[in-house]
């Protein structure tokens, strides 16, 4: 584009330089016309008037002198036959207000006007008059000044119309450079198709390459999906299989002081006999219609999932304590007006636990399973309480006030989880944020308030704290750390430039600095932020998605936003090393990441086994205890 314009720049100034010059020496030729013609009508009225006074030389001489002291006469000469001179009057070109290097440049040379000089009978001489110039050379300046201006402003608009024009047509070639940046990245965006017939046939091969790798990662994704189904959902059910669903209540139920849950199971009775009474294509339709109420409340209550422990048992997690009763009562009644348990005669036992708040995943299975028994043993539902479910009115304002509290006085801090390569390299170092709630208490985990911050409203304070505490982290030891945003700040007014002026005002810190948010988040609020992304990239930031495998198809469109990798949750890699279908479905995620031109990070991996093979598969780097 620059050589477009001075290209077109220095045409124009050829053209309006050419056309001063053609017309300059145009008015100069034609002045030039004028001034022999003057000087012949001149040196023809002079001489007539000069005939009349009969050989008096000495009139001759006054009249000529009359006449040359008017100034318009630059010589006059009257010269015999031989060459003496009867009348030689001559004075300096008189200046004018052309400029001499003007008259330098543009001389107008003019042909003498000659006439002959008689006394009735006989010539007495040739008369041979040269005008002053001065005149012309004035008219030649003010003409080539007039054409000057008027050809400054010609030259105006014409650099004005082209600079629209090539403003026209950089905009679809910016787009294009665009779309060729964002191909080199491995985003797959495509461009509208422009006017210009050499770029709309670029950009719509771009277009149809973008498809087709689009598709490609599409296709691959949704083997992938099939894949995960096979290693983490039961075939029969399509519930979540046993180390899956406990993986997911470990995380529900970790750490103390949350909001707590419940935890309900399904018992099928007499299995194996109903198996054998029914045959497998029955008791399989049996099993599926159990499944499908199950999914029924993990659909219509947020936070709720389920799964299949084993051949007879199905498990029903509840977010929150005091409903575990009621759930289980309608669960049960559900399940005994199904029609395929009523046809099939089968019977079931619903037992659970309540008020699951601080303890493990194994301590509120054995706790449902007591449950259970005793629903065995009774009339088919029980229902037990761990701990005070009762709602507390003033809890939340409580909560609310302890986490303003702590953001207000800086008791907040970051922990550090190393993220290495193969090799032992740092990454980066992996920064959750820690919350004093009370002046003399411990600097707690997310897992304790994080909840509460969200239901309070209080994350983008949260976020923001995250944020300063890791740029000043990164100045003064020069580590690159990461820190989680949650994806909703960025639809509070003022964070989103609050997060930019950070990142600008510490931009060494931002460029070691890596953002990210889990996979969880919908593909469309995405897609909402990609150009408030885009922006923190271009200022060194590198964005990730975190807790990622659960919905592998997503991540084509994510990465059509601009991410830089992916962290794959622990619960989609556990027993990777012993367990055919987990490994199958590791090798076609990190494949599938990798062809995305995206790094494949694994996290909270506690098993050294599951690690070393995690490396022959290709990941790029890894957390958890089995790094030690």
């Amino acid at each position: 584009m620059r050589r477009i314009a001075l290209l077109i720049a220095a045409l124009l100034l050829l053209a309006l330089g050419g056309g001063l010059v053609l017309h300059s020496l145009s008015v100069r030729t034609a002045l030039q016309g004028q001034l022999d013609q003057r000087n012949r009508e001149a040196a023809a009225a002079l001489a007539q008037v000069l005939s009349q006074q009969q050989g008096d030389l000495a009139a001759m001489q006054l009249l000529a002198a009359s006449q040359f002291d008017l100034g318009h006469y630059h010589r006059l000469v009257l010269a015999r036959e031989d060459g003496r001179h009867l009348i030689a009057l001559e004075q300096p070109p008189r200046a004018g207000r052309a400029p001499a290097w003007f008259v330098a440049a543009l001389p107008l040379i003019a042909e003498p006007g000659r006439a002959l000089v008689g006394d009735g009978g006989r010539d007495i001489g040739t008369l041979r008059a040269e005008a002053q110039t001065a005149w012309a050379h004035d008219a030649l300046w003010e003409a080539a000044t007039h054409t000057v201006g008027l050809l400054s402003l010609l030259a105006l608009a014409a650099a004005i119309a082209c600079a629209l024009v090539l403003r026209l047509w950089q905009r679809p070639l910016l787009a294009t450079v665009a779309q060729a940046q964002a191909l080199e990245q491995g985003r797959f965006i495509e461009a509208d198709e422009p006017a210009l017939p050499e770029l709309r046939d670029l950009t719509r091969s771009m277009n149809a390459t973008v498809r087709r790798l689009r598709m490609v990662f599409t296709t691959q994704a949704t083997q992938l999906a099939v894949l995960q189904q096979q290693a983490q959902f039961d075939l029969v059910t399509g519930l979540p299989q046993r180390p899956q669903f406990l993986g997911r209540l470990d995380d529900q139920l970790a750490g103390p002081g949350g909001p707590g849950g419940a935890l309900i199971l399904v018992r099928v009775l007499r299995l194996e006999s109903l198996n054998q009474r029914l045959g497998h294509d029955n008791t399989d339709r049996l099993l599926g219609a159990i499944a499908s109420l199950l999914l029924t409340y993990v659909e219509r209550v947020p936070g709720t999932f389920a799964g299949r422990l084993n051949g007879s048992d199905f498990a029903l997690c509840l977010p929150v304590p005091g409903v575990a009763d009621e759930t289980a009562e309608s669960l049960f009644n559900a399940l005994a007006a199904a029609p395929a348990l009523h046809a099939g005669s089968a019977e079931v036992a619903v037992g659970g636990v309540d008020g699951l708040i601080g303890i493990t995943s194994g301590a509120a299975l054995a706790a449902a399973d007591a449950a259970l028994a005793h629903a065995e043993s009774g009339r088919g539902c029980a229902v037990e309480q761990l701990g005070d479910s009762a709602a507390d009115p003033a809890g939340a304002h409580a909560w609310h006030e302890q986490i303003a509290s702590a953001l207000a006085h800086d008791r907040v801090r970051l922990a550090a989880f190393q993220v290495k390569d193969r090799h032992g390299g740092l990454i980066h170092l992996e920064c959750p944020l820690r919350v004093q709630l009370r002046d003399d208490g411990p600097f707690e985990a997310a897992s304790r308030w994080l909840a509460l911050a969200r239901r309070t409203r209080l994350m983008p304070q949260v976020d923001l704290a995250a944020l300063a505490l890791a740029l000043e982290a990164i100045a003064a030891d020069q580590q690159p750390r990461a820190v989680h945003l949650w994806l909703p700040s960025l639809a509070e007014p003022g964070f989103a430039s609050a997060v930019h002026a950070r990142l600008s005002n510490a931009a060494r810190a931002a460029a070691l600095l890596s953002i990210e948010w889990g996979e969880g988040a919908r593909p469309a609020d995405w897609l909402a932020v990609a150009d408030t992304l885009a922006v923190w990239r271009r200022l060194g930031v590198r964005i990730g998605v975190e807790h990622a495998g659960a919905t592998p198809e997503d991540l084509p469109r994510l990465q059509e936003v601009g991410i830089d990798y992916v962290k794959v949750d622990a619960r989609h890699l556990r027993g990777v090393a012993s367990d055919e279908a987990v490994r199958a479905y590791a090798q076609g995620l990190v494949s599938l990441i990798h062809g995305m031109g995206l790094t494949a990070l694994a996290e909270g991996i506690a098993d050294a086994g599951d690690l070393a093979l995690l490396w022959e598969l290709g990941f790029d780097g890894a957390t958890g205890p089995a790094l030690a």
